[in-house]
């Protein structure tokens, strides 16, 4: 899947989840300045507790609707090409739902594809 995003954005989603999931706890802060260590030390201790996998597995498709759902929005009404395993839809992207784009190509032919057939967005 390949997904178009600025960089700042990228940069935010990921501080959002690494602070999701690792949080912050003392160690953390005694080793704040030093990133490579906290880095190190963290996942170990939060990786092996099972509540994290029981989280990730029930919220991981919800984190990547909603991220991937907020790149969509940045285009709604406008000209888009969106690219599936089956080939590229083009036309305008009239309504983003919450697992689904609906698009309306110049023929007047409403499409609605599902997030994950979707490889790739961009502007037209």
């Amino acid at each position: 899947m390949k997904l178009i995003v600025n960089e700042k954005e990228l940069k935010e989603y990921f501080r959002g989840l690494c602070s999701l999931i690792w949080g912050k706890d003392q160690r953390d802060e005694e080793v704040e300045n030093d990133k490579e260590e906290a880095v190190r030390c963290s996942p170990r201790k939060e990786l092996s507790a099972e509540e994290l996998a029981a989280f990730l597995q029930e919220n991981h498709s919800d984190l990547l609707h909603n991220s991937f759902r907020k790149v969509l929005l940045r285009y709604l009404h406008e000209t888009v090409e969106l690219g599936t395993d089956a080939g590229s839809v083009t036309g305008v992207l009239n309504e983003v739902g919450w697992d689904y784009a609906e698009i309306i190509e110049p023929s007047g032919t409403r499409v609605l594809i599902r997030f994950a057939q979707i490889n790739y967005v961009h502007e037209v």
